[in-house]
């Protein structure tokens, strides 16, 4: 199927399967949460409060944006982003 041709719900489950999977890369994720909300990324800085340049910047991974950005980033789709305990060998 066609990205643009997609609804909403499919977009949704393609990033929690991605999240889930660990197979998407934070800014295909945050190109996923603009098209749920279908916002062009002007209008998705708007919502969240940020510059359409670090918007812009995240998608092609030119930007090093603190935690507190990337969580306004993928807030409006119910995301947080954190760290998790690796478990390791000795």
């Amino acid at each position: 199927m066609k990205e643009k041709n997609k609804t909403r719900n499919e977009i949704r489950k393609e990033l929690i399967q991605g999240i889930t999977a660990g197979t998407i890369p934070m800014n295909e994720a945050l190109r996923l949460a603009r098209k749920i909300l279908d916002k062009n990324q002007t209008d998705y800085a708007k919502l969240v409060g940020v510059s359409k340049k670090i918007v812009a910047d995240f998608e092609v991974n030119k930007s090093n944006p603190t935690l507190a950005t990337v969580n306004k980033l993928f807030a409006p789709v119910g995301l947080v982003v954190g760290l998790n305990i690796k478990s390791h060998t000795t």
